[in-house]
């Protein structure tokens, strides 16, 4: 009796295959290169090129039913300046938004787990759905087949940061800074091998990364193409995850003799990714609760609701460069009592950052429990022979001339800018003061 039999054997394959995505997705090396296939929920389909191909198709009279732009560019009904047109159609049409981000897209980006997104199509539905998440900080890059204008980061630490990279151009009113036909993809895949005209610091960046293909669903050559230009096996390590409805039996092959993770489902695949965030959610808040109880905290920040924008742009500066920081959204424990935990999370922390704002002064004829978190760091300060009250104000407002308690008014409060609020400089100074201490 065969004990373990074919079936066993692909299971363990699979199991071993999410665990090294789960693994990557923890370690922060995951980059998505996501294609027109799963970009929208239009009535008319999920694919944007395929809409607007339908729809060009129809207003230049052509009834052969074009599954490419290059079936429908070279059908008999178009001219050589009609081949033109199309271009300048497209960049006119994509002045405004003409996909919404489809839901599967949007579970995705949603995570935040994945800041550095590439994307294969020319429409701006992606962009559209990181800047939906990442708002104002989201980095727009692009190869446009132009050595002197393709974009490429600049140091390691850029792949961390929101950004959506146009791997094979952004829509505009050229033929020549996008991929339209099989032709300009040709040219662009020239490019990509040219060493010369590649951004070199993010392929370089990329061999190192797991790349997981979504909605691409490319010909068999092109999608070998993208995972050989993009992503080159070192050390035995797997290359990636691919999602392919319809990759015919020898590109499974092939990607199986590259160790790539292949799946056909892509709604499983981010319900999967889910269920893994999930579980590391979980496990990251029972080590933070833990450690909380046990060590305290670096920074305890106290905050108006009304900024909370800035309350998480500065809690996310802060827990980038690994400093522990106590935050309400994440630091309160449901059916608690919230003041409580609360003042037992400024009397373990070791400095407290007060937010003082212009809401702050609009708000000082109204109870708020920050007040009370005021008074508590107040009296902790009294004990250290240490900076332990930090504030952080806006421009433009007049902290020293403020309602607020004159016990902080005799610190120096950091200054941020409304429009462009950074904290990269004040991260520095936390970080130097938590050393000494």
């Amino acid at each position: 009796m065969a004990i373990f039999n074919k079936i066993n054997k692909r299971h363990l394959e699979s199991t071993r295959q999410w665990d090294i995505l789960a693994d990557q997705i923890k370690n922060g090396n995951v980059i998505p290169v996501i294609g027109p296939e799963i970009l929208v929920d239009d009535e008319k389909g999920t694919n944007p090129h395929q809409i607007l191909i339908d729809d060009l198709a129809e207003v230049y009279e052509v009834t052969s039913c074009p599954k490419s732009f290059s079936e429908l560019l070279y059908d008999q009904n178009f001219t050589d300046q009609d081949r033109k047109n199309i271009y300048v159609m497209l960049g006119d049409a994509f002045e405004e938004s003409l996909f919404k981000p489809s839901k599967l897209i949007m579970q995705l980006i949603r995570t935040k787990k994945f800041p550095f997104v590439i994307t294969t199509s020319f429409t701006p539905v992606v962009e559209d759905a990181m800047r939906e998440v990442w708002g104002d900080e989201l980095r727009v890059m692009t190869f446009c087949n132009d050595p002197s204008h393709n974009d490429d980061i600049i140091t390691r630490s850029d792949i961390s940061k929101p950004t959506v990279y146009y791997m094979f151009g952004k829509v505009c009113r050229s033929d020549k800074k996008y991929v339209v036909t099989d032709y300009d993809m040709l040219n662009f895949c020239r490019a990509w091998l040219n060493s010369a005209e590649r951004p070199q610091n993010l392929t370089s960046e990329l061999q190192s990364k797991y790349l997981m293909m979504l909605g691409n669903n490319y010909k068999d050559w092109l999608t070998r193409f993208v995972c050989f230009s993009l992503r080159s096996r070192l050390n035995g390590q797997p290359m990636g995850l691919v999602v392919e409805p319809q990759a015919e039996e020898e590109l499974l092959q092939f990607m199986k003799r590259m160790d790539i993770f292949t799946q056909r489902n892509p709604e499983e695949v981010i319900l999967k990714i889910e269920e893994i965030l999930a579980e590391m959610s979980k496990g990251e808040e029972e080590d933070d609760s833990l450690g909380a109880l046990k060590n305290g905290t670096d920074v305890f920040i106290s905050y108006s609701r009304a900024d909370a924008k800035v309350a998480s742009r500065l809690y996310d500066a802060l827990t980038a460069s690994g400093i522990r920081v106590w935050y309400d959204r994440y630091s309160l424990n449901y059916g608690s009592d919230f003041m409580q935990d609360i003042i037992s999370g400024i009397k373990q922390t070791k400095i407290f950052i007060p937010i003082i704002t212009k809401n702050i002064e609009a708000q000082r004829n109204e109870y708020h429990p920050y007040r009370t978190e005021w008074k508590t760091a107040i009296e902790m300060a009294s004990g250290f022979g240490r900076s332990f009250i930090i504030p952080v104000s806006e421009k433009g407002f007049d902290f020293y001339g403020s309602s607020i308690p004159q016990a902080l008014k005799n610190y120096n409060a950091f200054l941020y800018d409304v429009d462009n609020p950074s904290f990269d400089e004040f991260v520095i100074e936390v970080t130097k003061l938590l050393a000494d201490i």
